[in-house]
């Protein structure tokens, strides 16, 4: 973050450095002995960002997912459809845009962007729980059951692969020699 205000020092308006700070003070916040002020401090950070650059499609995402969290669901969706505006496969974006908009009682709206997420990320589980959320808020249980069937198959493929981590022997990988061994 020093480095990053020193840059600052040197040249105010030089995109991109506002987000990164943002970013650091994000990371610093999700430590467990977190500060509490950093993701104010971050969301300030991603602002300024996005004063310099609005076209920053993650500032955006960033500072509205913050704002998500924090149950500002009109701010989000607004940072979130910006996002989306400038970087329209942005999948995360996609994805909060959808869920903030049920959040908002908005869910024929939100299905668009979800369903958009999960053609360009058809593993992402969270995507497809989200769609699931929206599904059932319009009271489309076929469609509902559908999504929750893919959501909880993903999540089952996911736990197996796990599993096979932790049960899988760690040796050592076979390469190729660079000098074959002598007899």
């Amino acid at each position: 973050i020093r480095e990053y205000k020193e840059v600052l020092s040197l040249q105010s308006n030089r995109p991109g450095v506002h987000y990164r700070i943002g970013r650091a003070l994000l990371s610093l916040s999700k430590q467990p002995t977190g500060d509490a002020v950093s993701e104010p401090e971050a969301l300030r950070e991603f602002e300024q960002e996005l004063r310099l650059d609005p076209t920053n499609a993650n500032a955006a995402y960033e500072a509205g997912e913050i704002h998500r969290k924090s149950a500002r669901f009109d701010r989000a969706a607004d940072l979130f459809s910006q996002a989306v505006k400038y970087y329209p496969d942005f999948v995360e974006a996609l994805v909060a845009l959808g869920r903030t908009l049920v959040s908002l009682g908005k869910a024929e709206q939100a299905l668009a962007p979800l369903g958009k997420a999960v053609a360009l990320d058809a593993a992402n589980e969270v995507a497809w729980f989200q769609l699931a959320q929206a599904q059932r808020a319009l009271g489309n249980a076929a469609e509902q059951q559908k999504a929750v069937a893919e959501f909880q198959r993903l999540r089952d493929l996911k736990r197996q692969a796990e599993i096979n981590i932790l049960t899988r022997q760690e040796v050592t990988k076979q390469s190729l020699d660079a000098k074959p061994p002598q007899k």
